[in-house]
């Protein structure tokens, strides 16, 4: 299958590559469908999470283990059971950036990760009890932690 993307122009794409948000990501319920997509084939730390119902949807994703050595979301049973995975093996992290040309007005949403069942590709956002992690993290720390 073939999709026009917001970042990459036109990319072909596999059935197994899709990823379900049965409730959608918070904002866009509607929105299920999507493909991880690296911004360099080399590097998994910045991805694009491309919307399949709506071309232009696209969210800056990042892999918070490549930043954070010490981020440790904890889910709840109830998710964990929804992306049938009790033992939470095989799950996928990543907390959506929202990006500026200035890097200091650059956030990063911890509070609030994607969760990805690898092997079956269902995936959900969850909200982290946690308040260490908050929801506006200011993404030019990163920088300093690499």
């Amino acid at each position: 299958m073939d999709i026009n993307t917001k970042y990459f122009g036109s990319l072909s794409y596999t059935e197994e590559e899709v990823i379900t948000f049965e409730n959608g990501i918070f904002g866009f319920e509607e929105n299920k469908h999507f493909l991880l997509i690296r911004f360099e084939k080399d590097n998994g730390g910045l991805l694009c999470l491309q919307n399949l119902e709506d071309e232009q949807l696209a969210f800056i994703v990042m892999n918070p283990f490549c930043f954070l050595s010490d981020y440790r979301p904890q889910l709840s049973e109830k998710d964990l059971e929804k992306l049938g995975s009790p033992d939470g093996e095989a799950l996928l992290c990543y907390n959506i950036c929202v990006l500026n040309d200035d890097v200091k007005k650059s956030s990063v949403n911890l509070r609030c990760p994607l969760v990805i069942n690898g092997e079956t590709r269902q995936a959900l956002q969850v909200v982290l009890e946690d308040n260490r992690y908050a929801f506006k993290h200011p993404f030019h720390e990163f920088v300093k932690e690499k």
